[in-house]
C-alpha cells in the first residue's frame, strides 16, 4: 500500500506546518527519493520531518542530509537518545579529532 506511506507524510506535513507552505514543503520532500540510491522513500520523508520539529529550515537541511546518506536521517529519527550530542560524546570527539591530528569544526 504505497499509498499509505505517501498519505503519512502529506498528514504530517497538514498537522505540523502552516497550509501556506504545505505544497513548497510536499515538493521539496519529494526530491528525496528520485534517485536509485534514495531508499525507502516515504520512511525518509517521515524521519525528515520527525526531526524538522516544525522548522523548514531544519526540513531542507534534513532533507540534504538523506540525499547524501538516507540512513543518518533514520537513524537519527529512530535513536534520538543516541544521536545526542552531550557533553561527554563532545569531549571523546575533540579527543578522537586530537589524536587524529584533525581540527575540530568551529561550531563544534
Amino acid at each position: 500500500m504505497p499509498w499509505l506511506g505517501k498519505y503519512r507524510v502529506l498528514a504530517v506535513v497538514q498537522k505540523t506546518f502552516p497550509e501556506t507552505s504545505w505544497s513548497r514543503l510536499l515538493e521539496l520532500l519529494d526530491t528525496y527519493g528520485v534517485e536509485s540510491s534514495e531508499r525507502e522513500r516515504e520512511r525518509v520523508q517521515l524521519a525528515i520531518l520527525k526531526l524538522s520539529e516544525g522548522d523548514e529550515e531544519k526540513l531542507r537541511e534534513f532533507t540534504a542530509v538523506a540525499k547524501r546518506d538516507y540512513r543518518d536521517v533514520l537513524f537519527w529519527a529512530d535513536n534520538p537518545q543516541e544521536a545526542k550530542l552531550t557533553p561527554e560524546k563532545r569531549e571523546r570527539l575533540k579527543k578522537m579529532f586530537e589524536q587524529f591530528g584533525i581540527k575540530p569544526p568551529k561550531n563544534f
